[in-house]
């Protein structure tokens, strides 16, 4: 009986190390400084708890947009803050990136622009969007400890696939 627990306990053990590998997770996030470049983001400004509904029903609503090319683009969304270092609140623009800001946006969107030119740290991860952003915030905020730099509270996230992840965050 304890042997047999034993192996299936292998088992669960080993599928799980399969789909960790298969969706990304042992990849390694690639950490560049660089400068952002313009963008352009249609969506709705976002305040309010980081695990409240009302930003799961966004975040839905803008994928069914890309999905049914309502508009056309990568789910994209600028937080102007990091709810675990300050209050309880996200502030969030939440939308997708896109080219043509001469586009009929639906009820409700606007546009905002992320400006070019800015110095940024930037994270990429080909992995799923499940356990990439928090692979690659981790990555970046010790890469900043690490090497003494001043992140300002502007990130920018855009997810060109639904297997990768492109997180940006100001410097000082």
């Amino acid at each position: 009986m304890n042997k047999r627990f034993v192996i299936y306990m292998l088992i669960v053990v080993a599928v799980m190390v399969a789909v960790y590998a298969y969706v990304g997770g042992f990849k390694q996030v690639e950490i560049t400084k660089t400068t952002s470049r313009q963008v352009f983001i249609a969506g709705k400004l976002y305040e309010g708890k980081a695990d409240a509904e009302e930003l799961g029903v966004l975040f839905q609503e803008v994928g069914k947009l890309v999905e049914q090319k309502k508009l056309v683009g990568e789910p994209a969304g600028i937080y102007y803050n990091n709810p675990e270092k300050q209050s309880q609140v996200l502030r969030a623009f939440i939308g997708v990136a896109i080219a043509d800001t001469t586009v009929t946006l639906p009820a409700g969107y606007k546009i905002r622009e992320v400006k070019a030119g800015q110095p940024i740290l930037q994270g990429t991860l080909d992995a799923s969007q499940m356990i990439a952003p928090k692979k690659i915030y981790e990555s970046l905020f010790d890469y900043a400890e690490d090497n003494k730099i001043k992140l300002k509270n502007y990130f920018v996230e855009r997810y060109p696939t639904k297997d990768s992840a492109v997180i940006q965050i100001g410097l000082e």
